[in-house]
């Protein structure tokens, strides 16, 4: 009788263990590898990794754009819970693909705008999709995987070149990207290992820890070396930014409301005073306070944006070379190759420029809901990957005044925008449980 009730109780653990994808009896014929990859952590982890690493590199051209789609219908596929979450809980980010898709209507070169709109759309919702994953720390851990690998092996494989004014010497990436783009990966992968240290911080690892520290002073210094004024002043913010978050996300609600209304004020301030911290580190870093013609740029933006203020040229519409006035600021800088991504480097005047104030209202209403939803979460929730997310919008705002940081087709930080904005979205409630369940199991902490 009691062998019975032995035998019984084996096969429930059993089956307990083999629900959960980690045991299986010698007799299952699925192989160790089969079972690992069937764990949900590791699907929505290492397809985010693949997702983003097919966009990081500028040469991957074509086949890169192809294996994004691919990785990203995949995941669709696998996740059409998550497909709808996007629709029931993210709808209001839709309205920045949506609003580029009308342009359409009334852009110069419609067939351009179509094109780049639908490019754009598919972007943000590989993002959004990936904001939904039940594993929120397994998808934080596939793109540190991703940032942190191209960071390092740029690092390690790539020499120093002259920059525009052939003054002085910047880190381009591996794959050829310009230098403020390869300083944007290398901040994210900053963000993302020091978020990855807490983790492990988390789970009593320290070994892996102080590796995944000594990752991000080697991903501070790559960001360094890409000598981008804005890049460094935007991942100073942002660092510290997140240093705080961690600290505080296990306080009390009051305490974190408290300093949610802090960082509002910080981030005004910041946006108000750009101009003399971006001042202050070209001093540090000796780069020409001109900005590189940014100045000319601005100037002929407000001519512009005049000629058609409420609605604009249309989405991506600008910046074609049957455009006279795209010319000639080309030939005013001495461009050779027109139409290969030139900008009026300032968010703002750009997007005011392509889909007039009209634009610019819906895309500065998307981000503040997104935000606004992160903050919510941070109060709420002593969610680490909330801290990373909130750390990774202040990185990209920053910048607004500088560079052109408003969803673009087919590019890495299109899709982490679409998780930063969609993630504040996620169930508060499913997140607590997650966090949980995995306080409880520390092996597994990685995929909650």
């Amino acid at each position: 009788m009691t062998g019975g009730v032995m035998d019984v109780r084996r096969r429930t653990i059993a089956t307990a263990r083999r629900s959960e994808g980690r045991y299986h009896p010698q007799g299952d014929r699925r192989s160790a590898l089969a079972v690992w990859l069937a764990r949900r952590d590791v699907q929505d982890g290492g397809l985010a990794g693949l997702i983003v690493m097919a966009r990081i590199p500028a040469n991957f051209g074509m086949p890169g754009a192809l294996a994004f789609l691919l990785l990203a219908a995949f995941y669709a596929v696998l996740r059409p819970e998550q497909v709808r979450a996007v629709f029931t809980r993210c709808w209001m980010f839709l309205v920045i693909p949506l609003f580029a898709l009308a342009s359409v209507g009334w852009s110069v070169f419609p067939m351009v705008t179509l094109r780049a709109a639908v490019q754009m759309a598919l972007t943000i919702m590989a993002g959004l999709l990936l904001s939904q994953s039940s594993r929120p720390r397994a998808v934080v851990a596939g793109l540190f995987v991703a940032y942190a690998v191209y960071t390092l092996l740029t690092l390690a494989l790539v020499p120093l070149r002259p920059i525009e004014n052939g003054q002085s010497l910047a880190l381009y990436g591996l794959g050829g990207e310009v230098k403020n783009y390869f300083s944007d990966t290398a901040s994210t992968a900053s963000l993302l290992a020091l978020t990855m240290a807490a983790l492990f911080a988390e789970q009593r690892a320290p070994l892996r820890m102080m590796l995944a520290l000594g990752v991000t002073g080697l991903c501070v210094w790559t960001t360094v070396r890409a000598n981008s004024a804005g890049g460094l002043a935007a991942l100073a913010a942002s660092g510290a930014l997140l240093v705080v978050l961690l600290l505080l996300r296990e306080r009390s609600r009051g305490v974190k409301l408290a300093f949610v209304c802090m960082i509002v004020l910080w981030l005004v301030g910041i946006l108000c005073f750009f101009d003399t911290i971006l001042a202050l580190v070209q001093q540090m870093s000796e780069k020409d306070s001109g900005l590189t013609g940014r100045g000319y740029l601005w100037f002929r933006a407000h001519f512009i944006i005049a000629e058609r203020p409420w609605l604009g040229y249309g989405y991506a519409a600008f910046w074609h070379a049957d455009n006279p006035d795209a010319v000639g600021l080309w030939h005013h800088f001495e461009l050779r190759q027109e139409s290969t991504g030139f900008s009026f480097h300032n968010t703002f005047l750009q997007t005011m420029v392509e889909t007039g104030l009209v634009g610019l209202a819906a895309l500065l209403a998307a981000w503040l809901a997104g935000c606004l939803t992160l903050l919510r979460r941070f109060v709420l929730t002593a969610s680490l990957p909330t801290c990373f997310w909130l750390a990774y919008m202040a990185l990209q705002l920053t910048k607004t005044p500088v560079e052109l940081i408003r969803p673009t087709g087919l590019v890495a930080p299109t899709i982490l925008m679409g998780i930063a904005l969609g993630f504040g979205c996620f169930p508060v409630g499913r997140d607590q449980a997650i966090a949980l369940r995995f306080r409880r199991e520390p092996q597994s902490s990685a995929s909650g």
